[in-house]
């Protein structure tokens, strides 16, 4: 009778133990730890902001990761910050030099408000051939002049969708580098991601490097960026991004202001297929 007691008290402990152990193995503590590109291509949520400072930066620096998070299902939403106001091409537009860009002598006298819309058409172009849905693309009201867009500015501007879509919602903007050499637009923007990730505010943050200026900045205490190469399908799209930023058709308010200003960037951009992130969970 002790025998019997005996072998069925091990069985019984056998099976605890192995429930245990199951328990165990299946708690996260246990799971394997994702890659950056798992993380990348599995963001927390269902909805993404993208922030951008200006009119070509949602292409140059975020347009890989766009239109891969619209491929994967995402509910992508992109806001721009600023109004593109001021930028040398507006000169350029009236130098009367010939341009071999757009084949024709430049001879426009061009407005403000007119330069802007053209930067504002440009951009909602590239973000609809990303994919992104037209209700899905949004120039903030309140944007700041391009050249005085601050941390504090750029933090309303972020929690104001965060507010709108969820606070849930992750964001994604531009990686904050070297003040020396990054334009204070984009550093103003990822400063204020980073402070609001700091502060609780953005639970889920990514940060994309503009690929033009990665060997020029002093990369000091700043980690390396996780690197991300893009399908051909994925650079079919960002292709036809590029091809609004080169739209050329004066009659109807476009000038082409993105290649004028950043062709040989949009080109390399092409050509290296590349997306430069950071993660901050």
């Amino acid at each position: 009778m002790n025998k019997k007691k005996y072998i069925i008290g091990v069985l019984i402990a056998v099976i605890v133990i192995g429930i245990a152990v199951a328990v165990v193995i299946k708690t996260p503590l246990f799971k394997k730890e994702k890659t950056a590109e798992e993380k990348l291509l599995e963001k927390p949520g269902k909805t993404l902001l993208y922030f951008s400072p200006h009119q070509d930066d949602e292409m140059l620096t975020e347009g890989i990761d766009i239109a891969v998070s619209i491929e994967n299902g995402y509910d992508v939403h992109v806001i721009l910050c600023t109004d593109g106001s001021i930028c040398n091409v507006k000169e350029k537009l009236n130098n009367g030099k010939h341009c071999k860009s757009c084949n024709t002598d430049h001879n426009y006298m061009v407005t403000t408000e007119e330069f802007v819309q053209s930067r504002d058409s440009e951009f909602i172009g590239s973000c609809l051939a990303l994919g992104v849905k037209r209700d899905n693309i949004h120039i903030e009201e309140t944007r700041m002049v391009d050249g005085s867009e601050t941390a504090e500015g750029t933090k309303e501007i972020i929690k104001k969708y965060l507010e709108l879509f969820g606070k849930n919602c992750t964001v994604c903007a531009v990686f904050p580098n070297d003040p020396e050499v990054q334009h204070r637009d984009h550093n103003a923007l990822g400063l204020a991601a980073t402070e609001l990730k700091d502060e609780g505010v953005i639970k889920n943050l990514y940060l994309f490097e503009e690929p033009y200026n990665l060997e020029k900045v002093s990369r000091g205490d700043r980690e390396e960026p996780n690197i991300y190469y893009a399908s051909d399908e994925i650079m079919t799209k960002l292709q036809k991004a590029v091809d609004e930023y080169h739209k050329w058709d004066p009659e109807n308010g476009r000038y082409a202001v993105g290649y004028h200003s950043a062709g040989e960037r949009m080109e390399n951009v092409l050509s290296e297929k590349a997306l430069y992130y950071h993660i901050y969970e």
